[in-house]
C-alpha cells in the first residue's frame, strides 16, 4: 500500500466524522424538503402568486438550513482549515438571494421565473458535487447531479410553464430530500461509532 494515500484518506476520514457531527440536520432538512415536495404535487394548480410565495419559501428554507449547517459545523466539515466559510455558505447565499429575487419581482415572466430556478438549480447542484467529493459522499454527489441535470433541462427547455417548473421543483425537493434522510442515517451511525477518529 502507498503511504502517500494514507494522509488524503485519514483527511477524508475526519471530514465524514465531521458531517456526522451534524447529522440530524442534514434529516431535518430532508423532511423539510420531501414535505415541500408533497405540498407542492397534492397542489399543483395554485395560482402565480402562490407558486412565487412558495418557491421563494423552499429557497430561503433550504438557504437557512444550508447557512445553519454551515456556521454550527466544525471547519473541517466546511472542507477548509481556518477560518474560511467554504461551499456551503456559497451554496445557502446563493438560495437566499434566489428567494428575494423571486419575491422581488413578481410580475416577471414565467419564462424569467423558469430561468432563475435553472440557475439557482445548477448553482446549488455544483456546490453540492463540490462537497461530496470532498467529503466522498456518493449520496452528496447523486443530489447534486439532479439538481444539475434538472437546472440544465429547465434553462435548455424553458417554455413548459409555472406548473411544469412547480412539479420539477418538487420532484427535485422530494429525491433530494430522500437523499438527505439516507446520509442522515448513515451519518448517525458514524457519529454513534465509539471507534475513535
Amino acid at each position: 500500500m502507498s503511504t502517500a494515500a494514507l494522509p488524503a484518506s485519514d483527511g477524508r476520514f475526519r471530514m465524514i466524522r465531521a458531517l456526522a457531527s451534524g447529522w440530524w440536520l442534514l434529516l431535518l432538512r430532508g423532511v423539510v424538503a420531501v414535505l415541500f415536495g408533497l405540498f407542492a404535487f397534492l397542489v399543483p394548480g395554485l395560482g402565480l402568486a402562490v407558486i412565487l410565495g412558495t418557491l421563494a419559501a423552499w429557497l430561503a428554507i433550504d438557504g437557512a438550513f444550508t447557512l445553519w449547517q454551515a456556521f454550527t459545523g466544525r471547519p473541517a466539515m466546511l472542507g477548509v482549515r481556518r477560518g474560511g466559510t467554504g461551499w456551503l455558505v456559497v451554496e445557502g447565499i446563493v438560495s437566499l438571494i434566489a428567494a428575494a429575487v423571486l419575491l422581488m419581482m413578481p410580475i416577471a415572466s414565467a419564462i424569467v421565473l423558469v430561468l432563475l430556478v435553472a440557475g439557482w438549480s445548477i448553482a446549488a447542484g455544483v456546490f453540492r458535487l463540490v462537497l461530496a467529493w470532498r467529503s466522498g459522499s456518493w449520496l452528496l454527489a447523486l443530489w447534486g447531479v439532479i439538481s444539475v441535470v434538472i437546472g440544465f433541462w429547465l434553462a435548455a427547455a424553458p417554455g413548459p410553464g409555472l406548473l411544469a417548473l412547480i412539479w420539477l421543483v418538487a420532484i427535485q425537493a422530494v429525491a433530494g430530500g430522500v437523499l438527505l434522510i439516507g446520509l442522515g442515517f448513515r451519518l448517525r451511525r458514524v457519529h454513534n461509532d465509539p471507534t475513535p477518529g
